[in-house]
């Protein structure tokens, strides 16, 4: 398959993709929400832990594995390379990327000072397709993706009380 092929195999799988899983460095696989913008694929990496999207050394690794899942997120559409490229913050690429991922993220707030948070706090960060596609439709490895919930230091509140889901009172009979 030559680079145009394959770019075009990615820019239709991509058009059906909401969110992206990305692996770099052997880390596990994280979800990353994207925007396509003028044929480049753009995600947004906190840079400072702030409330923005946390793809911790994403900006300095220099190449991801991209994995594409279906709209309802059970199996896979196709996996690729990409090479890292960082955008310069205030570049009118950076400026034209910003606004584009302004518009697609639905949870965003103080719209007002977003991107000025953005320039000062994040990376912004296009996903350019090397022309290797890992996966696709009929050519699915088989090596299995589960894998140990990472660590963390939530505890439960306790055992559950001994009345769960059981009503406490019959009701009367009708008769």
């Amino acid at each position: 398959m030559t680079t145009e092929e394959a770019a075009a195999e990615i820019a239709a799988v991509m058009k059906k993709a909401g969110l992206l899983w990305l692996s770099w460095n052997g880390g596990r696989p994280m979800p990353a929400w994207f925007a396509t913008v003028d044929g480049s694929y753009v995600v947004l990496a906190d840079r400072s832990g702030s409330a923005e999207q946390p793809l911790p050394g994403l900006a300095d690794a220099g190449a991801a594995e991209v994995v594409v899942p279906a709209k309802p997120a059970t199996n896979r559409l196709a996996g690729w390379r990409a090479s890292v490229r960082r955008l310069e913050p205030g570049s009118e690429e950076w400026t034209t990327a910003a606004h584009v991922l302004r518009t697609e993220r639905l949870n965003a707030s103080g719209l007002d000072t977003q991107l000025d948070r953005w320039q000062a706090e994040a990376d912004l960060l296009v996903l350019e397709p090397t022309g290797e596609i890992t996966e696709s439709a009929g050519s699915y490895d088989d090596r299995s993706r589960l894998e140990p919930p990472p660590g963390s230091t939530a505890t439960t509140r306790g055992a559950r009380p001994i009345t769960f889901h059981k009503r406490t009172k019959r009701r009367p009979k009708l008769t």
